[in-house]
């Protein structure tokens, strides 16, 4: 192989890199060898030169290494390396001759180069012609990555993305500097290099604290509203299904279900306590057996178990009064969530076994006692269509039957069955088929309902704790699985951003999880969100 070198001089006192290729055309085969060589107080300008008098002959050559040395004052080239036949050249002006199996130098006057490659090529009875060269094509090669003399930028893909670079390499894509705001990268550009100012260097990018984060679901605010009727101590029935246990009260079941859906969930959600009627209800054909705290009995709280199973009436007591004025125990019971915060998830469970009576807007006590009590299904169907506060219904043991038309202190005309299928759906809660709320027979059924209830009450809300700087590139993980962002919860799988007061101007404040993906959620506990400060 042989090269030249000329035109070396004295350069700036800083040290310098320049790029060196080396091209070597033996038959079709090309390679390209690249050296970054640094210079200290000196610049090297390179040339390649041959003439027509330059000849070579070559059998086989590999591994062949290019080395050059640099002392001050003369440059000298070597290129050793080695091979199973020799390859020898002349040039003329320049001096060299080369042997692949050997070692060639050539000595320029000015300074010294030191410079090692390495190539494998075979070729076999070709002429071969080295050259020195900036390119292979003599300019800068846009696509390589590499910013050359003559280039702007070159960011090796140029496809003018933000902060990338155009295809000819002559101009930067849209950057933060520019003067123009991109949305989803930038959330301010003020065109100017000051970063003190109104916009910082970074155009915003720079306020992103978080780029992955593992966020676990809010814990719901749930009441429990239970009917503390006569009747549930009146009636009784067979709460294991087995005919050779005596049966027990409708209340003994319905405290040991409690007090078991207390021990397996108080960790997932803060209960609280409604009694309609309450402890001070009297057994008597008298308002006085509509009496409901205006204050729930246990306030929502977390591992509230102990504190509600001392409030409500033993298992086995039987001193338990009064009628079903259901519409003022829920009222409690949604007025103290409507207290709370509402980014916390919540919900009320009613459980009941009769239909309501006890409408407190009743003129007498007949139409106290025995007519229908319908304000129940408007505080139901207003705390979930104005406050989105979901009311699971629950019946103990509840008749099909048509109730007829005796003084019996239940409501006149009306099927219960029918009624509390009706009060499911405004509450936002239905079962599908035909039973829209909880139809249970006997304790276990009980359990069962509850159960299932206080699963699908757990949260897919994920409380963020300062919204993303660029919300429309948030990306939501449950385990390894991509969740798709979605527009509408109640109908589509996703997840959408929950905003304060439904105000979609403002920053989001929580991420929630629809349809299968929310179940899946509550099956894993936490999801990922992964903040982008800029696209990619």
């Amino acid at each position: 192989m042989a090269s030249a070198f000329a035109g070396l001089e004295k350069g700036a006192h800083n040290p310098q890199t320049i790029q060196i290729r080396y091209r070597t055309t033996l038959g079709v085969t090309e390679t390209m060898y690249r050296r970054l060589i640094p210079l200290t107080a000196l610049s090297l300008a390179v040339a390649c030169s041959s003439d027509d008098s330059s000849s070579s002959s070559d059998t086989m050559a590999t591994s062949v290494t290019v080395t050059a040395s640099t002392t001050a004052g003369t440059v000298t080239a070597t290129n050793s390396g080695s091979a199973s036949a020799t390859d020898s050249s002349t040039s003329a002006g320049s001096g060299m001759s080369d042997s692949q199996s050997g070692t060639d130098s050539t000595a320029t006057t000015g300074s010294s180069v030191s410079d090692t490659a390495t190539d494998s090529t075979t070729a076999s009875s070709d002429s071969a012609t080295t050259a020195v060269m900036e390119t292979d094509s003599g300019g800068p090669a846009c696509g390589n990555g590499i910013v050359e003399p003559g280039e702007v930028c070159d960011d090796g893909v140029n496809d003018n993305s933000y902060d990338g670079c155009s295809a000819d390499c002559q101009a930067l894509g849209p950057h933060c500097g520019d003067g123009m705001l991109y949305e989803g990268a930038e959330l301010c550009d003020d065109g100017n290099d000051i970063d003190n100012d109104a916009c910082s260097n970074a155009c915003g990018a720079d306020k992103c604290a978080e780029i992955m984060v593992v966020l676990e679901p809010l814990t719901p605010n749930f009441m429990m509203v239970l009917d503390k009727s006569g009747s549930m101590v009146l009636n009784k029935w067979d709460h294991d299904q087995d005919a050779n246990t005596p049966d027990v009260t409708r209340w003994n079941s319905l405290y040991g279900v409690v007090s078991d859906i207390l021990t397996g969930f108080q960790d997932k959600l803060n209960f609280g306590v409604t009694l309609f009627p309450s402890k001070a209800a009297t057994n008597s054909y008298t308002q006085q057996a509509c009496v409901v705290q205006a204050n729930p009995e246990v306030a929502v709280a977390p591992n509230n178990k102990n504190p509600i199973l001392a409030a409500i009436p033993a298992a086995n007591s039987t001193q338990i009064y009064g009628g079903t004025p259901a519409s003022s125990g829920m009222l409690t019971a949604i007025n103290h969530l409507k207290s709370l915060d509402p980014k916390y998830p919540r919900g009320v469970l009613l459980v009941t076994d009769g239909a309501a009576n006890c409408n407190p807007m009743a003129a007498n006590n007949t139409a106290r006692f025995e007519v229908y009590d319908q304000g129940l299904h408007t505080v139901v169907k207003d705390a979930w269509n104005n406050d989105t506060i979901p009311t699971y219904v629950v019946g103990i043991d509840i008749s099909k039957a048509n109730t007829g038309n005796a003084q019996d202190g239940n409501p006149d005309n009306i099927v219960p069955y029918d009624k509390l299928n009706e009060l499911a759906v405004d509450g936002g809660k239905p079962q599908a088929g035909v039973d829209k709320f909880y139809a249970t027979k006997n304790q276990i059924e009980l359990q069962a309902a509850l159960e299932k209830i206080a699963a699908d009450a757990l949260s897919c809300v994920v409380s963020l704790d300062e919204p993303p700087v660029f919300p429309q590139n948030t990306k939501v993980k449950v385990g390894v699985d991509l969740v798709p962002p979605v527009m509408d919860c109640m109908n589509e799988d996703g997840w959408v951003y929950v905003y304060p007061m439904d105000d979609m101007n403002m920053p989001p404040e929580a991420i929630e999880l629809c349809g299968s993906w929310c179940q899946q959620l509550k099956d894993t506990g936490e999801i990922n969100v992964e903040y982008y400060c800029k696209p990619g």
